[in-house]
């Protein structure tokens, strides 16, 4: 095995393609399995969508709001790290409203467990009870049928048995939330809080898979939680995994293409940023990147048949979302703030801003307000003591139009930001005469700095045609490849693609076994690239 010079080649056993909460979960698998893995991204530090990012000592989550768990006090991401030794720290969010529900005429504070989620909608509705009712029994048998029958078990059972046994939720798959709501007869206010966190999904009402609502919905009411230490903690925990092990990191440097044989997967060729290129050789690839741009960009037209190149060119990603991030010289908490999120509506019109952005047009109609420092207040690396750490996040278009480049550009990430921040303002009175530090991301900032297709975090849309067995699963035609994101059948969000990095790593372990790589027992480094470590 070699390494040095442009074009020398290094034999690996698994390289994975995205350093984000995919990547790094599948590399941490492979590692502790005892595989020599590299993982290769373009950015400068790990993470992806769950990394941190540090401006004037303020830290602020790149993606990492809260996590559900449909295992009651347990997050669903818990049952993923801890196998590897992973034991993070998890803060509960308020359980008796851990999201407040701010409309001009009411507010609504959503509770942990169904039942009191149930009685609560009872007292505000007390004419929909019966409607309330048989929406929560839908969607809670949804869920059992998920839970029972998760793949992650890897147990084997007939394909017909699978499918009775979730008839359920592969039926409540092909419907929309608003085909379902409409068959109810629910009203607009009952319409929007049932799907109140709606901004999980990035998908309308009118077009989300009934099923992919049940699992959002009660993925938060079996308990809202925020692990101690932020999305930091999360990457630096699988980077240690990763480094223990053996694996390695490489950031800063690109993966140009996947290299197909005819018996299946080659290697791939990697740039680093002073242009030097090399040859990872390796039968075993996990490509955790956007899902379009492994297919159009990382894969040659003749490795991937048409049909695949047209399904995968096609595919509607969910809606982007525009995040302000704010240090207040206020001390939120000592003002008797708790440690819950405020979603606030201008209108019921879900829909309508959805169609507004699917359009290109401007309709802040929805702001998600939540705080790092009330959720995780031990942690000083948030704001300094009297001050509060704020996201406000609102659903915007992805249209390059509409976004314009240029002062055109700087001008709409302003109006934008205005417009979320008046919002903001009805969670928090006088918040934007207590700014003292800010920064704005736009859709553009996501494709730019972290290749995300539409500029969605959330991969592909989860509509009726594009979800449940719809979706890709992590094995594919080619024999070593495998795949693991927001797009595939795991789901979008931490613990989706969590659990998605962890089965791509579990079906590439099992695969036929590979001639092991000359001189395992004196693995050097591979080649140029910034090798990451934990906690840098």
């Amino acid at each position: 095995m070699t390494t040095g010079a442009a074009g020398s080649k290094q034999d690996v056993e698994a390289v994975v393609i995205g350093a984000g909460t995919a990547g790094l979960t599948a590399a941490a698998y492979l590692a502790a399995l005892g595989r020599h893995v590299v993982v290769v991204d373009r950015q400068a530090m790990p993470g992806g969508n769950t990394a941190a990012f540090t401006h004037d000592d303020y830290e602020f989550d790149i993606g990492l709001h809260y996590l559900g768990g449909w295992a009651g006090s347990h997050p669903g991401l818990r049952a993923v790290l801890e196998p590897l030794g992973v034991n993070l720290r998890y803060r509960e969010l308020d359980p008796d409203g851990f999201d407040h529900l701010l409309f001009d005429d009411m507010t609504f504070r959503v509770p942990r467990g169904i039942e009191e989620f149930r009685g609560r909608l009872h007292e505000q509705f007390p004419e929909e009870r019966d409607r309330i009712d048989r929406h929560l029994h839908r969607i809670a048998a949804i869920v059992d049928e998920l839970e029972r029958c998760t793949p992650v078990r890897l147990e084997p059972r007939s394909l017909l048995t699978t499918l009775w046994r979730t008839r359920v939720a592969a039926a409540s798959s092909m419907i929309t939330l608003g085909r379902w709501f409409d068959h109810l007869g629910c009203s607009p206010r009952l319409r929007t809080v049932l799907n109140w966190c709606h901004g999980v999904t990035g998908v309308a009402p009118s077009h989300v898979s009934l099923t992919m609502h049940a699992a959002a919905v009660m993925s938060y009411l079996a308990g809202a939680w925020y692990p101690e230490g932020g999305g930091r903690a999360v990457v630096d925990a699988l980077t240690s995994v990763i480094r223990d092990h053996g694996g390695e990191i490489i950031l800063e440097t690109e993966v140009d293409e996947i290299h197909v044989g005819d018996d299946g997967v080659r290697g791939v060729r990697i740039t680093d940023t002073g242009g030097a290129s090399h040859e990872l050789a390796t039968r075993t690839v996990i490509a955790a990147a956007d899902i379009k741009h492994t297919y159009a960009q990382l894969l040659a037209k003749a490795d991937v048949p048409a049909r695949v190149q047209r399904r995968v060119r096609d595919y509607r990603m969910a809606t982007p979302l525009f995040v302000t991030y704010l240090v207040l010289d206020r001390d939120l908490r000592a003002e008797g703030a708790g440690d819950h999120n405020w979603w606030v509506y201008l209108d019921d019109d879900i829909d309508g801003l959805y169609d507004a952005c699917a359009r290109g047009e401007s309709r802040v109609s929805g702001a998600f307000v939540t705080s790092a420092s009330l959720k995780d207040p031990d942690n000083p690396r948030w704001c300094r003591a009297g001050q509060t750490n704020l996201q406000v996040v609102g659903l915007a278009p992805a249209s390059h139009a509409f976004w314009g480049a240029g002062i055109a550009y700087a001008r709409r990430k302003i109006e934008f930001r205005d417009a979320l921040l008046a919002l903001a303002e009805r969670a928090i009175p006088g918040l934007q005469e207590a700014i003292v530090y800010e920064d704005s991301a736009s859709p553009l900032t996501w494709e730019r700095y972290l290749r995300n297709s539409g500029g969605t975090s959330y991969g592909i849309a989860a509509t009726p045609d594009q979800f449940f067995a719809r979706r890709p699963g992590a094995k594919t035609r080619i024999p070593g490849l495998y795949l693991a994101g927001a797009s595939t059948a795991s789901g979008h969000g931490i613990t989706g693609v969590a659990t998605g990095g962890m089965e791509a790593a579990a079906l590439a372990a099992v695969a036929p076994a590979w001639p092991k790589p000359h001189g395992t027992q004196n693995r050097p480094k591979a080649p140029s690239g910034t090798a990451v470590r934990a906690g840098h």
